[in-house]
């Protein structure tokens, strides 16, 4: 499993490259941690690393920016928490 402090943009899109190929998930901070294998069903773990759920935000934002997702018109509830959802744009 991939340390928490390790997740940057170049990760991020190397995880989406191999896991939108191989099944289809809305992409969202909290979609990409449960992928990697952590318990984010476990409320305390989302309480204690809301930086690392902010700072995966900021890369989604930045892949939206330059065409590697496109955001979803409705947001995503996980555990009442909004937010976006995005799909990855297959490479042709």
């Amino acid at each position: 499993m991939v340390n928490l402090e390790e997740l940057d943009q170049v990760k991020i899109t190397e995880f989406l490259k191999l896991h939108t190929s191989k099944n289809k998930f809305v992409i969202t901070p909290s979609s990409i941690l449960k992928n990697m294998g952590f318990p984010v069903s476990e409320h305390k773990f989302m309480l204690e690393n809301k930086s690392t759920i902010l700072k995966l935000k900021k890369i989604l934002a930045k892949l939206n920016k330059e065409g590697v997702l496109s955001q979803r018109k409705l947001k995503q509830d996980f555990k009442g928490i909004k937010e976006i959802g995005y799909d990855y744009v297959i490479e042709n």
